[in-house]
């Protein structure tokens, strides 16, 4: 009998069904049970022979989609006992998978990659760690991601580039987890390696994305013009190599940092541009978008719009498990209720946020989660807990140099503190700081402090500075168009 003599017995038999016509004819099993009793009833080197005949007759059929079929070659390949050609065909998937922003898909890809490619074969293990981190750094245990980068390392010599950006993951995994380069030995071996094969490559856009990574480290501990710098001069790099996913990525963050400098024509042209970058993506892009537009309208001065957009973008969030997506969310959405003086709608996000910055690792994120945090402890009268709040902010934010964490909590309990009318507790703390916000070019939120501290100083009697810092405060806000009623 021929094949599709075959498959007719099998599908008047109802063993099978027809699943799709184009562009091949494919058929199923009707119930899985079915297919498993099939399967089980081969011989076990009965079985290596037919998946890789399966393998060879796919890739003999559909040379031109041999991309697009990776994971099912990768799959026959594996059960075949070939695993090398497997691993190599399971990266291939996890690129196609990163590259329609399938993420926990590419993550899943990738790890498969790992366990199969030999510790003899340097690049194609190393290949699968670096995947892994690119499609799961959001929400990956950084401390497997970064054991498994170094252990592909220790086995041999790899290629440059790939080493490059090896030495860049660990690097920059080990920053967002809080830690510096003074007190981090590991931290430290990582970029100095890293800057030292880069230098000896002649591929510009090589280093185009660790670039703009650490560009939005540096802006989201305080060296915003840096950061910003840094990211604007990698985007079109980045952008010119077609990945979508960095490209939309970076713009958020860089959206974000203008929109904390208060430059808020080129936070929208940015944002723009990752919304170009998100269309057809997958539902996490356009989250990110929307997260970063919220953080516009919190700046410049619209708590309501900033709040909605944000607990929307949380929800969403939560229901793709997108948990640095929560994160992000939360944190705009604790600041924008604060700001608009509702401290109980403010504490449950905050402390959801807190729960999830803990898996994520996301050190910055804490950073202001516990300096928020505090803040609406503390206005809901639970002073000890305000205290620890801001004491947990501070210490960490100092401890990994994030100057805009720290910042932001000082101006927190200073702001809290003026409206328990404790004006002499208040003042040390808001003229710290508006001296880091003016610094670090922080300027919306430098123009609210201004006015919080005028607030002090006028109740300390002290009128002629009162009238300086609010004549500062006005006129900066005016400058900017910040929407707060204050400036109008």
């Amino acid at each position: 009998m021929s094949a599709r003599a075959d498959l007719a017995n099998l599908e008047s038999s109802g063993l099978i069904e027809i699943a799709a016509l184009q562009p091949e004819l494919e058929y199923l099993f009707r119930h899985a049970l079915v297919q498993d009793a099939a399967y089980m009833s081969l011989l076990k080197q009965d079985r290596k022979q037919l998946h890789r005949a399966a393998a060879e007759t796919i890739l003999a059929l559909h040379p031109d989609r041999e991309r697009e079929l990776a994971g099912v070659l990768g799959m026959h390949l594996e059960q075949a006992g070939e695993t090398q050609r497997a691993a190599e065909y399971m990266i291939t998937a996890g690129e196609r998978a990163l590259e329609r922003f399938a993420n926990k898909e590419s993550v899943a890809f990738f790890k498969r990659a790992y366990d199969l490619a030999d510790s003899s074969n340097v690049n194609l293990k190393l290949k699968a760690a670096i995947g892994v981190i690119k499609a799961g750094w959001t929400y990956n245990t950084p401390g497997e991601d970064i054991d498994r980068v170094e252990h592909a390392m220790v086995d041999g010599e790899a290629d440059p580039v790939l080493q490059a950006e090896a030495y860049f993951w660990v690097a920059f995994l080990r920053r967002q987890r809080g830690e510096i380069p003074e007190s981090s030995p590991g931290l430290r071996d990582a970029i100095e390696r890293g800057a030292k094969i880069r230098a000896t490559l002649s591929n510009p856009s090589a280093g185009a994305v660790p670039r703009a990574l650490m560009g939005s480290f540096a802006a989201f501990t305080g060296k915003l013009r840096e950061g910003a710098t840094e990211m604007s001069q990698a985007l079109d790099a980045i952008e010119a190599t077609g990945d979508g996913v960095s490209t939309a990525m970076v713009s958020d963050f860089l959206a974000l940092t203008y929109s904390r400098m208060g430059e808020f024509e080129a936070a929208e042209k940015t944002i723009a541009r990752a919304e170009r970058m998100a269309v057809g993506s997958d539902a996490i892009s356009r989250v990110d978008v929307d997260i970063s537009r919220a953080g516009l309208d919190l700046e410049r001065g619209e708590p309501d719009k900033a709040s909605l957009q944000a607990f929307e973008c949380a929800a969403r969030a939560e229901e793709l498990g997108a948990y640095a997506c929560v994160v992000a969310s939360n944190v705009i959405f604790g600041a924008a209720s604060l700001a608009r003086q509702d401290a109980p709608n403010a504490k449950p996000p905050l402390e959801r946020g807190r729960d999830l910055a803990q898996v994520t690792n996301m050190a910055v994120m804490r950073t202001m989660i516990h300096g928020l945090l505090g803040s609406a402890k503390a206005l809901l009268g639970d002073q000890p807990g305000g205290i620890a709040g801001w004491d947990e902010a501070l210490a960490s934010a100092r401890a990994m140099g994030d100057s805009y964490g720290e910042a932001q909590t000082l101006w927190g309990r200073g702001r809290t503190r003026v409206h328990d009318r404790e004006w002499a507790e208040a003042l040390p703390d808001l003229d710290r700081a508006v001296e880091m916000f003016e610094a670090m070019e922080a300027r919306p939120s430098l123009a609210r402090a201004l006015h919080d501290r005028a607030e002090a100083l006028r109740a300390l009697g002290r009128q002629t500075e009162a009238d300086d810092s609010d004549r500062k405060s006005v006129e900066l806000g005016r400058a900017l168009g910040l929407r707060d009623a204050r400036f109008a």
